[in-house]
């Protein structure tokens, strides 16, 4: 079987688990999710580049292949590209993209089902579907897995930035998608994101680790437009604070290049940190305005 664009084979070949899951409804949103620039990382519909390495996946194998590394592997898995600059001329490239990840990966497991890749994967998938309403009724099914199996993991050791990225994930999910189960999802990540956004340790950690501060950056100010795409749905109070949060971390000195966050190992992760490609301080400063929120200095 080919990676993109080949047949999927029969249903009950690769698909039939899907039967068993009963999505939760959309909730319908205010606008259209606008993203944060941020360089492409798809150069092919089956080329990826990551860190100054290139990549092509010929067939499914090349989601497991662990010769390209475990940090490659965990940018392949978390489809950043779908939210990054000219993403809309590679929509047939990342609806084939969903597809094959789909049939090529398991539930539970591989790289792809590791905390780091899995939250931020939940994330762009919703993003993605925010801007383009182009994510299907299999992709759709298969987001609500991987909610559940995200939900399911909280209970295991996490490092100080996963939570933030769990968090984050499980509110978007419980924001997207209607019903009881998807406000228990909200009612979850807020919680983390409650004890994982404390600001006495967040500005310790962001004056000294510019990757951390510029994700994090990143996560408030996704909060801040998903209040938008669901006015209404999160208290003021909540909203309010993620506004207090990023200023002073916009406020921070940087460079302006382009820097990495380091998402230290997980309950499944080896000893080395999980890098993730981040925008630069000049891009976010860019979307803080766009959204209205903070100041540039």
């Amino acid at each position: 079987m080919t990676l993109l664009g080949g047949r999927l084979g029969r249903k009950d070949e690769y698909l039939a688990w899907f039967d068993t899951v009963d999505p939760p409804a959309l909730r319908p949103p205010a606008a259209s999710w606008s993203s944060c620039p941020r360089p492409s990382t798809m150069v092919g519909p089956q080329a990826f580049h990551f860190f100054g390495v290139e990549r092509v996946l010929s067939d499914n194998r090349g989601w497991h292949w662990r010769p390209w590394g475990e940090n490659w592997l965990h940018n392949l898995h978390a489809f950043d590209d779908l939210v990054a600059d000219g993403a809309d001329g590679r929509c047939e490239w990342h609806e084939k993209l969903i597809t094959n990840w789909v049939v090529a990966n398991a539930p539970g497991k591989g790289v792809g089902w590791r905390p780091h890749s899995l939250a931020r994967r939940i994330v762009n998938w919703i993003k993605w579907d925010l801007d383009t309403r182009r994510l299907n009724e299999v992709g759709r099914r298969n987001l609500v897995v991987q909610v559940r199996f995200l939900r399911q993991r909280l209970g295991t050791s996490m490092t100080a930035t996963y939570p933030t990225k769990a968090g984050k994930a499980l509110l978007f999910a419980g924001a997207f998608f209607e019903g009881g189960e998807a406000a228990a999802w909200r009612r979850t990540g807020l919680s983390v994101l409650r004890t994982a956004l404390k600001p006495g340790y967040l500005r310790a950690r962001a004056e000294v680790d510019e990757g951390y501060r510029t994700a994090v950056i990143e996560d408030l100010l996704d909060l801040v437009q998903l209040d938008k795409i669901y006015p209404g749905l999160l208290e003021r109070g909540v909203v309010r604070r993620w506004h207090e949060l990023v200023r002073p971390l916009l406020a921070m000195a940087g460079d302006g290049r382009r820097s990495l966050s380091a998402e230290g190992p997980g309950y499944e992760e080896g000893p080395e940190p999980v890098f993730f490609a981040e925008p630069t301080l000049e891009s976010l400063r860019h979307y803080a305005r766009c959204l209205g929120a903070g100041s540039a200095p």
